[in-house]
């Protein structure tokens, strides 16, 4: 039997027995869902679901008040027919079987923990004083907008790119304890006197993500209001009060918190590849990784009872399109399985280019990159 129904229910299935595998899989992750067979359920529509899944003729039907939420039709067929209805109802992602049990256990993760408007990385306009260092050495600067993947900061003092920081953020920015965040400037410029340094993070773990969650949350109304004693006042939501106790640090958790940090931590570490060839592939900006270094992934390739694993480096970043990943060391075997792979992509993203197939992949091991 499916977990109990209840208003924090992140998934919806909607079939009528033809996705029995599916509602295996969220089973045996223990994942909280809703099932539904020969018709919704009332308010099932209004209702704030994390992730949907059922057939492309179904999920067409659906019409959700609100934003629509993640959506992953699943088929046993593939058409430029298909993929254009799908694209019209805003669907996300096509899985064709046959596919990896794998790869649909990591679609889902990452649907529910890093789907596409966490691949967005929202941002918040945040205007508070910081502080970091760059060695030695501390530095006065304004953060001038925040995400789970980075930051960007206006600072006193040029810090060129590449190089490695510690941003320092004060309790009364977090309504609570302060935390520092280790980043690495990607880009830095110099615009009305202010050096401009764009920041990703590095090597978060569930904890300060939390935090960085929680923090984002507290200024979803508006940036912070500044007083006028300098780099020293204290900073607030722009509807806060002062006798308003401040906000307390505890992640604000799109999904039902049973889903257990090690899923958390296991869908921080899906990639969904797009541009597969023999020679690399793309996927979304990952806090994980950085240029230059080597990483082991396993691709999910459904002719294939285990993983084919490879060896790639991140050979480029290019912004909101993602970071270039590169192969090398392939065997025979694995040029073999990875052409196979390239001429059927089993999962499909129909709102990408028209032709454009998606791996689901896992990082199993991360190497220091290369200075």
């Amino acid at each position: 039997m499916p977990p109990e129904t209840s208003p924090r229910t992140a998934i919806l299935l909607v079939h009528d027995g033809e996705l029995a595998d599916v509602r295996a899989l969220l089973v045996a992750l223990a994942l909280p869902f809703a099932e539904r067979r020969n018709g919704l359920a009332s308010g099932d529509l209004e209702q704030r679901w994390g992730l949907v899944l059922s057939t492309p003729r179904r999920l067409a039907l659906l019409q959700f008040s609100g934003r629509a939420p993640a959506c992953i039709a699943i088929c046993d067929r593939d058409s430029r027919t298909l993929r254009q209805t799908l694209r019209r109802a805003g669907i996300e992602l096509m899985l064709r079987r046959p596919f990896h049990p794998a790869a649909l256990r990591g679609l889902v993760l990452h649907a529910l923990y890093r789907g596409p408007e966490r691949r967005r990385d929202a941002r918040r306009v945040i205007g508070a004083p910081v502080a970091f260092r760059r060695g030695l050495r501390r530095h006065r600067a304004i953060l001038a907008d925040l995400s789970e993947g980075g930051c960007c900061l206006l600072a006193e003092h040029p810090v060129a790119e590449g190089r490695r920081i510690t941003l320092r953020l004060p309790p009364e920015l977090c309504g609570g304890r302060g935390f520092g965040l280790r980043a690495r400037v990607l880009r830095a410029q110099r615009e009305t006197g202010d050096h401009v340094l764009n920041a990703s993070f590095e090597g978060l773990g569930e904890r300060r993500r939390a935090q960085v969650r929680a923090l984002l949350e507290r200024f979803t109304e508006g940036p912070a209001v500044l007083a006028p004693e300098g780099a020293d006042r204290a900073a607030r939501p722009a509807d806060a009060s002062p006798g308003k106790p401040p906000a307390a640090l505890a992640p604000a958790a799109p999904v039902p918190t049973r889903m257990g940090v090690a899923l958390d931590e296991q869908a921080a570490r899906v990639l969904l590849g797009r541009e597969l060839s023999l020679g690399g592939m793309r996927v979304d900006r990952d806090a994980l990784l950085r240029i230059g270094q080597d990483v082991r992934l396993a691709l999910h390739v459904s002719s294939l009872e285990a993983p084919l694993v490879v060896t790639a480096r991140v050979h480029r970043d290019e912004g909101a399109r993602g970071m270039v990943l590169r192969f090398h060391a392939l065997s025979r075997d694995d040029t073999r399985h990875l052409t196979a792979l390239v001429d059927a992509l089993p999962v499909v993203e129909p709102g990408a280019q028209e032709e454009s197939g998606v791996v689901v992949s896992e990082i199993l091991e991360l190497a220091t990159a290369i200075a």
